[in-house]
């Protein structure tokens, strides 16, 4: 429908909007025949987030506060490929957390414009791009290792050879550079390092400080630029939470906005979720509150997430991950025990106001005696980069180092999506087994977990409520909606009661199950 509309010229420096707006543009390329072997991208850098379309399918999110502002057309320009090109970038006027005036957390402003800042067809250096990867890693280290080990001082004296040895104006030069990093990437680690457990990550909100329709739309960005990713990555995995995006996926609700709205997305993820990148976890349709709904109906949500990845995906969940719930009822081990779950992930526990928990890896035991193996990512965050200190933070911080020599690290934007990046890879490739700094290997949360189970034998069980010391107002805001909440609750379950009934007194009856399923979806 896009593309038979008419468009008017557009250039760099003009705004769009206003807020919640959408704009179209038709974009016409045309490869200079000099960049025959050259890696070629289209640039496109704005305050809203972006969509790039070629021959009617969705190929690269754009968001240039996730770091992501272009699209590989070819990474080596052949005779045979295409020169001349036409994309169309669907804008959104709105960013990757709304659109607020003055402050991420703020009400969209009605009024706001979204400028076009960058509209460029470009040569990418690669060579050049290694090489600052390099440096970046070994300045890291040169900080935050600390005086008092000698790796700290190899890497600044690394880095410094580099720059001696490489001369901006002769590529000829920048191999040499580059292997004085890779001698001291590639000095191994002893036995007992502690290994960390890189995921994929791009958490979504499904209604936070934008639309449910922009939801959708957050969806489809993340998601496909985590499947280019995984094209020229094979090693990537990837674990999607609620929308919020190893990559681990699980939110059902939005796996089925996707495949409803951009069903050929949708095929490439179920292509990437066989070859086992593209991971369903969570087990739930949403990620719910933990504390409010009734009992039943966090027992529906088990069921219906449940079902969707089963008859999707031909699996059912053994993870639950919940990252950004505030709060956890004493109950949920029980259900999750019930529903074929015996693992759970979440980092929300981090942000207690007063007491730090006192664990990262442990056994949580609900009220009828039920465990699940638990794990808190011990750098505290669902969205690291894949720095440096993100990976000494991650061993520092772990309050159950020594009982166990496993964790996990998510990486990618979240909240508003986004996902990871080719540069947080290219970091943690280079970590992969680093002497001075932990092992860092691309994993699934069931890998993890496999062997957590293994060196749980030490482990410390904790009985009872998780309770999060923020948020609490969330409990008492709102009420028309936690009351209408909890009617629906109430009416649902008469409904099911007397169509029950129904069922029992005349055969002919016929239960509105699938009315029932969508109704409590």
């Amino acid at each position: 429908e896009a593309v038979r509309q008419e468009f008017r010229p557009a250039k760099v420096g003009d705004s769009f909007g206003p807020t919640w707006e959408t704009c179209w543009f038709k974009v016409e390329l045309s490869i200079p025949p000099a960049w025959a072997g050259r890696e070629v991208h289209f640039l496109w850098e704005s305050d809203g987030e972006g969509m790039v379309w070629r021959d009617a399918q969705p190929v690269q999110g754009l968001t240039k506060e996730g770091e992501k502002t272009s699209y590989i057309l070819t990474s080596s320009l052949k005779e045979t490929e295409p020169h001349s090109l036409t994309l169309y970038v669907e804008l959104a006027c709105s960013g990757l957390f709304g659109a607020g005036k003055g402050s991420m957390i703020a009400p969209p402003d009605p009024d706001r414009r979204f400028t076009l800042s960058k509209a460029e067809l470009l040569v990418f250096n690669r060579d050049v791009y290694e090489l600052l990867v390099d440096l970046e890693i070994l300045l890291d280290m040169a900080q935050l290792l600390g005086e008092e080990n000698q790796r700290s001082f190899q890497a600044l004296y690394t880095a410094n050879q580099m720059i001696n040895v490489c001369d901006v104006t002769d590529p000829s030069t920048f191999p040499a550079a580059h292997d004085l990093a890779a001698a001291i990437f590639s000095q191994r680690n002893g036995e007992s390092q502690h290994t960390i457990h890189a995921v994929g990550h791009c958490h979504i909100d499904s209604a936070w400080l934008w639309p449910y329709e922009e939801t959708i739309r957050k969806c489809a960005r993340s998601w496909v630029t985590v499947v280019r990713l995984m094209e020229h990555n094979p090693e990537l995995t990837f674990a999607c939470s609620q929308l919020r995006l190893t990559s681990v996926l699980w939110q059902a609700q939005q796996f089925e906005w996707v495949r409803s709205w951009y069903p050929g997305l949708y095929a490439q993820i179920r292509d990437f979720v066989a070859k086992g990148q593209f991971i369903p976890v969570g087990g739930t349709w949403v990620e719910m509150d933990g504390n409010l709904p009734s009992g039943e109906s966090m027992v529906r949500q088990f069921l219906q997430g449940q079902r969707f990845f089963q008859e999707q995906f031909g699996r059912i969940c053994s993870e639950f991950w919940l990252p950004d719930t505030f709060g956890y009822s004493a109950q949920l081990p029980q259900l999750m025990r019930g529903c074929g779950i015996r693992r759970f992930l979440t980092q929300k526990l981090s942000w207690n106001l007063v007491n730090s928990f006192p664990h990262h890896t442990f056994y949580w035991e609900g009220i009828d005696g039920s465990q699940v193996l638990t794990h808190f990512p011990p750098g505290d965050s669902y969205g690291m980069h894949g720095r440096v200190e993100e990976m000494l933070k991650t061993v520092k911080n772990n309050k159950d180092k020594g009982r166990v020599n496993h964790s996990a690290l998510l990486f990618g934007f979240g909240d508003g999506g986004g996902g990871p990046t080719q540069k947080m890879l290219d970091r943690m490739k280079r970590m992969s087994d680093t002497d001075g700094l932990p092992r860092v290997q691309f994993s699934t949360p069931d890998r993890l977990f496999s062997v957590l189970e293994k060196e749980s034998s030490q482990l410390c069980t904790w009985v009872g409520e998780l309770f999060l010391e923020l948020h609490n107002g969330t409990y008492t805001t709102q009420a028309q909606i936690k009351k209408g909440n909890r009617e629906c609750e109430r009416i649902l379950h008469d409904v099911e009661v007397l169509s029950t009934l129904a069922l029992a007194r005349d055969g002919t009856f016929q239960y509105p199950a699938s009315q029932l399923q969508q109704l409590w979806r």
